[in-house]
């Protein structure tokens, strides 16, 4: 029988925490909140994996990999772990993703050359962004239309009547925004335009274009079916930018563009600049992208915005109580590295006894027999609360990646069908499960990460007939404001606590729910808590990943003032420049963060010139007419700037590497100087050497 493999999933590696010190050099600790950490996906063949980190760059899914530098070699590795490792990449690559593997060794001794692999993968400013496949899927195949979707058909439509005609609808994930559009397009009557970036995308939606509007003839135009002459065209993105020619730009009355957060790539810039349509539909999950620009610039209006919080309030998933605990446990002197814990600092804080005893017994003490899922920080954090719980007489299980796929599967089938009661994971189980059947969470896992909490939030966020709520209970460890963990009052932006409240429900069950207890009165379904409903706490909601959102960065400061870095560098270690914000990361470095206006302060204290779009271009000049030109290479650069330069003044890398491979052939093949003879570039045969590396 084939040897099965395991897949790890752990609280964090040394290497982990040094890709992510890294990371955070090259481009500043805040943006390492984009990360998923052990981000779940299913292979191929339907195999639960996990990524060492995962986020979007540039509307592109990046997977990042960091082992141990025996971990893919063939050789020093069984087949079947080659093989597996092999497999999981191109499974990656399959379903999209762009995949960055380094080893440890690489990290701790090649540091600055991985810095450098970083931005040419990912450019010196990327536009990161969280993956939210987390957020709520509606199931079943019964299509009807709710109010929040006739809510959004009314709003479309009142646009129109202002005399508007491009729109942006807001739902999210699994929420039901196609069968809105088609809906909306089916009322406009006018011949209509779906486009996807996936097969399966566009697939979907002529399905749903047949269910509800049956009267008009709908066809796809992919890669081996081109029914262009439809009434209805669902379209691959791909097909239609590499056939523009056999459509006219009036032949849509309606677009709908799906996931349009990818339109600001190239082939849909082409699309929407060829095509005139009276009505433009963006559909997207989520409209916010760290920029903030490109995607309100096409999708300006806003028609209906359905996020996790309204999904709650609107009465699409289930309302949330919470609880919280507080342990006698000092998070204040754990290190922190971006979003991550110090794994050393954390573990030693986190597995005691004294800690997981809290734990059990508030299970024992509020919520016994409840269906109930423990968060964990690792799978031996894991496997100890579970085994506390069953010395207990409760049924518990620990579950995670690193188990054989059948007895997981069959763990969390009793779970859900049968007698097993709490389920301890340090993952987030497979990909996608979630049990509508969790009566309560256990958040036991400090984070700094916003994404995985709400990952672990909503596994438990499915209606059930009879669930009233969901219950979550915050553990809360003392911390200080930059190691703060996530909580669900951080997450809402709630600031003040009763126990048992409702944190997210209906606007008038949290009317009718903060009377009572403002009355001293106990909800009916809190009567069996021990709770004392007259209990009250101000909670600290400092968090500097949101402070410093529109503040500027060191990294940033530098390139918006006419100076060198090093100038900078030296007037704050001076005292002569002060942030208005340091995080402290690590064990003796900070990260600076000023305001605007600080910034335009000392840029006329010191007499900088500030560098603005306006003045960009002459700048550059100033700096190219100074500069030394004694290599070749200086001019060819210039060169290929100015012939691959967009609309908005960016030049990819792959197309100036192109150039210089491109000249330097040519001028070669031709007999021609490739470099004047006193470079030292020519010494030994060096220009040579570099090409042919090249």
């Amino acid at each position: 029988m084939e040897n099965e493999i395991r897949y790890t999933s752990s609280l964090a590696s040394g290497a982990e925490d040094l890709f992510v010190e890294i990371f955070s050099e090259v481009y500043g600790p805040e943006k390492t909140q984009y990360f998923s950490v052990q981000h779940p996906f299913v292979d191929i063949y339907g195999k639960s994996r996990f990524i060492d980190f995962a986020f979007e760059s540039d509307n592109l899914k990046i997977a990042i990999e960091i082992d141990g530098e025996g971990f893919h070699a063939p050789h020093r590795v069984s087949k079947n772990k080659y093989y597996d490792d092999l497999l999981k990449q191109n499974s990656l690559i399959y379903n999209n993703w762009k995949v960055y593997r380094w080893t440890d060794g690489q990290l701790k001794n090649q540091k600055e050359k991985v810095k450098d692999e970083l931005v040419i993968f990912m450019g010196e400013m990327p536009q990161f962004k969280m993956l939210e496949d987390y957020l709520p899927k509606q199931k079943g195949e019964v299509i009807e239309l709710k109010d929040h979707q006739q809510s959004a058909v009314e709003n479309l439509q009142k646009m129109r009547d202002r005399g508007e005609s491009i729109a942006l609808l807001y739902h999210a994930t699994g929420t039901g925004k196609t069968v809105t559009a088609v809906s909306d397009a089916r009322n406009f009557g006018e011949r209509t335009l779906f486009l996807a970036h996936t097969r399966e995308l566009v697939i979907q939606a002529k399905k749903t274009f047949n269910n509800i509007w049956s009267d008009k003839k709908s066809g796809l135009y992919v890669a081996e079916q081109k029914d262009n002459d439809a009434y209805i065209v669902c379209a691959s993105i791909q097909s239609v930018v590499q056939n523009l020619d056999q459509f006219r730009p009036e032949d849509f009355g309606y677009i709908i563009i799906d996931e349009c957060h990818h339109s600001v790539a190239d082939s849909y810039r082409k699309i929407l600049g060829y095509f005139k349509p009276k009505f433009t539909l963006g559909l997207t999950a989520t409209p916010e992208r760290t920029d903030g620009e490109d995607l309100l610039k096409l999708f300006k209006n806003v028609a209906h915005k359905l996020d996790l919080k309204t999904a709650v309030e609107i009465g699409e998933l289930t309302p949330i109580r919470c609880i919280r605990v507080k342990t006698n446990i000092d998070l204040s002197t754990v290190r922190i590295n971006g979003i991550k814990y110090y794994s050393q600092d954390i573990e030693s804080k986190l597995f005691v006894p004294e800690r997981n005893k809290i734990i059990v017994e508030t299970y024992l003490q509020y919520v016994k027999n409840k269906k109930t899922v423990v968060f964990c920080a690792s799978v031996k954090h894991a496997e100890e609360i579970a085994g506390l719980f069953r010395d207990n007489g409760v049924k518990c299980e620990a579950v995670s990646g690193t188990m054989n796929r059948n007895k997981r599967d069959d763990l969390l089938d009793n779970y859900e069908n049968r007698d097993i009661n709490v389920l301890c994971a340090c993952d987030l189980l497979n990909e996608g499960w979630d049990s509508p059947k969790i009566e309560v969470l256990f958040m036991a896992r400090p984070t700094m990460s916003k994404t995985l909490y709400m990952q672990q939030l909503g596994r438990g966020m499915r209606k059930c007939e009879g669930k009233e709520y969901l219950m979550v209970f915050d553990f809360i460890d003392n911390a200080n404001m930059f190691n703060m963990p996530y909580s669900i009052h951080r997450l809402l932006n709630i600031k003040e606590y009763r126990p048992g409240q409702l944190v997210l429900a209906p606007k008038k069950q949290m009317e009718f729910d903060r009377d009572l207890l403002m009355r001293g009165e106990k909800p009916e379904v809190l009567l069996d808590f021990p709770v004392n409903v007259t209990d009250y706490e101000l909670i600290d909601l400092f968090n500097w990943h949101e402070e410093v959102k529109n503040m500027i960065s060191q990294l940033e400061f530098v390139r918006m003032v006419d100076v060198q870095s090093e100038t900078i560098e030296k007037y704050i270690r001076e005292g002569k420049i002060k942030p208005d914000l340091e995080v402290p990361i690590g064990d003796k470095r900070s990260f600076k963060y000023f305001r605007e206006e600080t910034v335009r302060k000392y840029a006329s204290q010191y007499g900088w010139d500030l560098i603005t779009p306006a003045n960009m271009k002459d700048k550059f000049m100033e700096m190219v007419n100074t500069m030394d030109m004694s290599f070749s290479y200086k001019p060819v650069l210039l060169k290929a700037m100015f012939d691959h330069v967009d609309e908005n003044g960016r030049v990819r890398v792959e197309d100036i590497v192109d150039y210089f491979i491109e000249f330097y052939s040519d001028r070669k093949n031709r007999g021609l100087v490739v470099e004047k003879k006193t470079s030292i570039y020519c010494k030994e045969n060096y220009t040579m050497m570099l090409y042919n590396n090249t």
